[in-house]
């Protein structure tokens, strides 16, 4: 019988890990590129520092509260109606972000593989298996993500072939460092979205096995480094495959160098990348679909065994619900918004909730709990 309640250093890796590579790994260097033209993948290392800064914020301020989460301290900080206001933002974009992430990957699937296929259906698949999922406690789902993260090797491997077996140019990445300074931030913005997963560091500082500690930096700042060099590395076969005027018309140019790829055992490659990648894509949404059910039992503590097996179907249908509703020549300004939302929960928050718990003293004493 396992009786651990608490998340090891390796568990909360690969739960950052999971939740943070999802539907962006295939239109990240199409995207990147774009703004920052050869030096794309320059871009993502700086949008790999930058989520590596506000890294530090969240774990400083997870510091400030080791045993409570941020629908916990946020009423401390801010008094009980601010504090509940703010909880109920976070539910929303917890909501919201689960709701985007069934939008994109649901169009990358029936382009690519059930094109005939209603799209209520794959939503419902994707989301199903999410709810499912993300009912359990949060050991639970730690341990089917370290089981999954061994399909990112897969991805990689299938990757490296290409290099090996495809008629490559590694001229297109020159000159390097041409593109300018204000050129990388633009694509670093870009690179950003994609990374976004870290943030289940508000949640989860408090579900960690060593209280305090700086461990949790390292997991977390493992988890980033990983995702920095998984992204740079497919921005760069992705930039060597396709010529300058190529990579600019394909909107999702790891597939397209996937499917390039001849294997004789293997007809078409790219339908094995995308069925790894849709465990990835579940993933992601079993973490924001896991995000909001926390919120929301801070408000219903009495009825916890709901908890898990209500709350995360409720979600679920929300963001089904709000999938179907959008279309598709609105999901590029519904994209825009939730980008616009997660500046203000996952950086400006929390840098202005760290610095009134600093300006008033304000911190989680030693033995409270």
């Amino acid at each position: 019988m396992n009786n651990q309640t608490k998340l090891t250093g390796l568990q909360l890796t690969f739960f950052i890990l999971q939740t943070q590579i999802g539907v962006g790994i295939l239109g990240l260097p199409f995207n990147v590129y774009l703004k920052s033209k050869q030096d794309a993948w320059i871009s993502v290392i700086v949008a790999g520092i930058l989520v590596q800064a506000v890294i530090l914020v969240l774990w400083f301020l997870g510091r400030r509260f080791p045993t409570k989460s941020i629908f916990e301290y946020s009423k401390i900080l801010l008094g009980k109606v601010t504090g509940t206001i703010l909880n109920c933002g976070y539910i929303l974009y917890g909501l919201l972000v689960t709701a985007l992430v069934l939008m994109y990957s649901t169009k990358i699937i029936k382009m690519w593989v059930l094109i005939f296929t209603p799209k209520w259906i794959i939503m419902f698949l994707l989301i199903a298996t999410a709810m499912y999922l993300a009912k359990e406690d949060v050991i639970g789902i730690s341990n089917v993500y370290v089981v999954v993260s061994s399909l990112i090797v897969f991805l990689l491997v299938i990757s490296i072939l290409v290099l090996v077996t495809y008629p490559i140019d590694f001229r297109y990445l020159f000159p390097m460092a041409q593109s300018g300074s204000l050129n990388w931030l633009k694509g670093a913005n870009e690179a950003y979205f994609s990374m976004l997963g870290f943030e289940l560091m508000l949640i989860l500082y408090s579900h960690f096995k060593e209280i305090g500690s700086i461990a949790i930096l390292k997991s977390v700042t493992l988890a980033n480094i990983s995702v920095t060099s998984i992204y740079c590395f497919m921005t760069m076969v992705s930039i060597v495959t396709f010529s300058p005027a190529e990579i600019e018309i394909v909107p999702q140019p790891v597939l397209y160098f996937v499917k390039s790829l001849y294997l004789k055992i293997i007809e078409r490659i790219d339908l094995v990348f995308v069925s790894l990648w849709i465990v990835n894509v579940i993933t992601s949404l079993t973490s924001y679909l896991f995000f909001s059910t926390e919120g929301t039992s801070f408000f219903i503590r009495k009825v916890k065994k709901i908890k898990r097996t209500i709350l995360p179907v409720i979600f679920g249908i929300m963001g089904l619900i709000i999938s179907l509703l959008v279309k598709n020549e609105q999901m590029e300004m519904y994209n825009k918004t939730i980008i616009y939302m997660s500046y203000v929960f996952v950086i400006f928050i929390p840098v202005l909730l760290l610095g009134i718990s600093f300006l008033f003293k304000k911190h989680e004493k030693e033995g409270q709990s």
